[in-house]
C-alpha cells in the first residue's frame, strides 16, 4: 500500500476506550477467540490479531498486515485532504474513501474489545475535519498552495486516484475477517 502522510492525531476514542476494563470472560466466549492468561499478562487472539495487555499497557498486532485502525486513519487523512485541499477534483476517490470509512466505522464498533459507538467515531472524524480546515485557513494561502496539501496530493491523492479499483479492493479486503481493530502494522 502507498505510504500516506499521517498528520499527528490524538485518538481520544482509543484513549478513553483503553481506560475501560475488559470483560475477559465475555470476550473468551466469542467465536474464534482465545484468551490466555500468564501472570499479569493477558493475550487475546482472534482473526489473526493478537492483543497483549500487561503492566506496560496494551498493544495489538494484526498478522494479516491490514490493521483496520491504520487503514481507517489513513483513509480519513486522505479524504480530508481531498475534500479540503482539492474540493471537486477527486470525486470518485473521495466517494470511495467515504464508503470505506463508513463501513470501517461499523466494523470498528462491532469488533472492538471495548465498547465504542459509531457516533463516537463519526464525531472524531468531524472534529479532525474542523481542525484540518482551521489549519488550512490559518496557513493564509489557498489550499492548493499549502505545502501539506501539495505533499498529500503527490504522495497519496494522485496515486490512489490512479489505481482507484486496486485500492477499493484493498480497503474492502481489510474488513473481510472479523477481528479486533488495531493500529499495527501501519505503513
Amino acid at each position: 500500500m502507498i505510504k500516506f502522510l499521517v498528520l499527528p492525531v490524538v485518538m481520544t476514542i482509543a484513549a478513553s476506550a483503553a481506560a475501560q476494563p475488559l470483560d475477559l470472560d465475555a470476550i473468551a466466549k466469542q467465536p474464534g477467540t482465545q484468551v490466555t492468561r500468564r501472570g499479569d499478562t493477558v493475550e487475546i487472539e482472534r482473526g489473526g490479531v493478537t492483543v497483549t495487555i500487561d503492566k506496560n499497557g496494551e498493544t495489538g498486532v494484526d498478522k494479516s498486515g491490514h490493521a483496520v485502525l491504520c487503514y481507517w486513519n489513513l483513509a480519513i487523512v486522505a479524504k480530508i485532504s481531498a475534500d479540503l485541499c482539492y474540493p471537486g477534483e477527486f470525486p470518485q476517490l473521495s466517494a470511495m474513501l467515504g464508503q470505506f470509512i463508513d463501513t470501517a466505522n461499523t466494523f470498528i464498533a462491532t469488533n472492538s474489545l471495548r465498547p465504542v459507538a459509531r457516533a463516537q467515531l463519526e464525531k472524531n472524524i468531524a472534529d479532525r475535519t474542523v481542525k484540518a480546515a482551521a489549519g488550512i485557513k490559518a496557513a493564509g494561502v489557498p489550499p492548493a498552495q499549502n505545502r501539506v496539501c501539495q505533499r498529500q496530493r503527490e504522495d497519496d491523492l494522485v496515486p490512489l486516484n490512479a489505481e482507484l479499483e486496486k485500492y477499493r479492493r484493498e480497503f474492502q479486503d481489510t474488513l473481510k475477517v472479523p477481528r479486533p481493530p488495531v493500529e499495527n502494522p501501519c505503513y
